[in-house]
């Protein structure tokens, strides 16, 4: 059957006019046709693209096989279906759904494939956020309760050690060995208390006043001296900053453990640089956040940034990439407890070889 022009012009309009990437190559893999979609998500004009191969678009991200069992598929004649992580012309990442089927002519040989894709990088996105956030919403329950129980033993230990202590003479052994008891266990009590902050237990806490960020940030720019002369502190505040609700000494706490982090992650030399913004919440953005005006404030780093794998538990507690005996792994999840307790958000970004930035985003007061 034979189209009509009319029909061959609206058929061209829904290709032009639909949300969806959709673009046509050669039996070679060399694109002929893109649609309006293609160039808005990718970055590449069609004029950049026609006659060049599809692998323009590759990441990285998937293995020789991997396009091998495609190709293997669809020069079959049968349709492919998965789910590609892509580069925009920029470099930057967004995942796809696709479907590859091969076009034949009247004697049924392969000669292009059209290949349909939809952007779900948001959806995955929300997805994870939502995963993540139930994970350690139970990783919360448990540390909690755990930490409440063994609070109330160390209390009987150090109450009891304390007794022991006033029968003896200084200078003994006794002596020396219930002064280790009592330090370890106060040492116990302390790590509890910051598993505690995790859980989000401190129920009696009383929500702090509107402060200002940019004020308490420099006050809090001593910590440069605590992170040693090889680490060189950048601040990038934005005038008139909305106001969030956060103490000072909690907002201290936070970033002096992402700034600790970040040094450990640089190997004790590099640039750590804070920064503030007004943000605009939206939920069908990338970042999720629900309406609304917010504070943020990133730190970020120039070390050597962290794979997908690690991202994933960087906000555990205990979960820790140093060696033993070289870190607790509970300061970003102590700050993901602050952070959690008072409304906000907290959300890392990172790629091996580009460094890290962890963003807090804090409802305007």
């Amino acid at each position: 059957m034979e189209l009509t022009s009319e029909t061959c012009t609206l058929v061209f309009d829904a290709l032009e006019q639909t949300h969806d990437t959709i673009f046509i190559t050669d039996a070679d893999g060399k694109i002929v046709y893109a649609n309006r979609a293609f160039e808005d998500l990718t970055g590449f004009t069609r004029a950049e693209s026609i006659g060049r191969n599809a692998n323009i678009l590759k990441s990285g991200e998937h293995t020789k096989d991997f396009y091998d069992k495609m190709w293997n598929t669809i020069r079959s004649g049968q349709a492919w279906s998965g789910r590609f992580i892509n580069k925009r012309k920029d470099g930057t990442r967004y995942m796809e759904k696709v479907r590859i089927s091969p076009l034949k002519n009247a004697k049924g040989k392969i000669t292009h494939y059209i290949s349909v894709r939809h952007d779900v990088t948001h959806e995955l996105a929300l997805e994870n956020q939502l995963v993540q956030s139930q994970k350690m919403e139970a990783l919360g329950l448990l540390a909690g309760q755990m930490a409440h129980d063994f609070n109330n033993m160390l209390t009987i230990i150090i109450g009891s050690m304390e007794l022991v202590k006033e029968d003896l003479k200084e200078g003994t052994i006794g002596m020396k060995l219930t002064d280790d008891i009592l330090k370890t266990s106060k040492d116990s009590a302390n790590l509890i208390k910051q598993l505690l902050v995790f859980a989000r237990r401190q129920d009696d806490e009383k929500a702090p006043p509107a402060a200002d960020l940019n004020a308490a940030i420099k006050d809090s720019q001593t910590l440069a001296r605590l992170l040693g002369p090889k680490i060189r502190m950048e601040y990038r505040l934005a005038p008139d900053l909305h106001r969030a609700k956060i103490a000072p000494e909690q907002l201290t706490q936070v970033l002096m453990n992402l700034a600790l982090n970040a040094k450990d992650a640089m190997g004790g030399s590099g640039t750590i640089t804070i920064a503030t913004e007004n943000f605009r919440g939206d939920p069908d953005g990338d970042r999720g956040l629900p309406a609304g005006d917010y504070a943020a404030v990133s730190v970020s780093d120039t070390g050597p940034g962290m794979p997908a794998d690690i991202m994933e538990h960087v906000f555990e507690p205990f979960f820790t990439t140093k060696p033993k005996g070289k870190g607790t792994g509970l300061g970003l999840s102590i700050v993901y407890g602050i952070i959690k307790r008072l409304g906000g958000t907290i959300l890392v970004a990172s790629e091996p070889g580009r460094g890290a930035a962890f963003t807090i985003y804090l409802p305007k007061a």
